[in-house]
């Protein structure tokens, strides 16, 4: 058996184990997924805000870009350089580093803990019987996404609002739980981001 099926398996464990202990598999299910998330706050709450103002930073940077993009189009060498220098003026990189291994520490323990979740309701009435929860799941999402300041974005609420509600349709009530404790995690870091002050904004480059 491998790290990653051990590390599968040791969780479905777990998760039965903390059910058992409080009444049912669901409930093993809300605990365990609510608990990692909420462990992983004090990581991602950091890389959360910094994501928030380097956001800011590239809206503001836009129209910059579009007039750079219309300018070199046929020098796409020159247009790379221009595209990083205006980057770095702004005092950001074009590919925020901290971000990405942010992610790259918490996706892997919440994949696992997803297919520990899948695992244990295959086969069983828990792989069933989601859209109602799936519905809460949805609004828990776009809750999330508000607090997180991420809202000004039509595309994002409407894939936040339909995702979850396809996923516990088609995976059932156990996946429709874990979404629901993943969303309450997240919607609790975006309540910590309303409470951090602002990053104070830089002062608009020069010529």
């Amino acid at each position: 058996m491998g790290a990653w099926s051990a590390l599968v398996d040791w969780l479905q464990t777990f998760i039965v184990a903390v059910g058992d202990a409080l009444g049912g598999p669901l409930l093993g299910v809300l605990a365990v997924t609510l608990g990692l998330r909420l462990a992983l706050v004090p990581l991602m709450l950091p890389l959360a805000i910094r994501a928030r103002e380097r956001q800011k930073v590239m809206a503001r940077m836009r129209p910059e870009l579009r007039t750079l993009k219309d300018q070199l189009r046929k020098e796409p060498d020159r247009l790379q350089k221009e595209i990083d220098a205006l980057h770095r003026r702004h005092g950001i990189s074009v590919v925020d580093l901290p971000a990405l291994f942010g992610a790259l520490i918490q996706l892997p323990v919440l994949i696992a803990l997803f297919q520990a979740v899948y695992h244990l309701s295959e086969g069983t009435p828990l792989a069933s019987g989601g859209l109602l929860l799936g519905l809460v799941a949805s609004g828990v999402s776009v809750l999330a996404l508000v607090l997180a300041g991420q809202a000004g974005s039509k595309p994002m609420l409407a894939l936040a609002a339909v995702l979850p509600v396809g996923m516990a349709t088609w995976l059932g009530r156990a996946i429709a739980v874990y979404l629901i404790a993943f969303y309450a995690g997240s919607a609790i870091q975006g309540l910590l981001m309303q409470r951090r002050a602002p990053v104070p904004e830089p002062a608009a480059p020069t010529a």
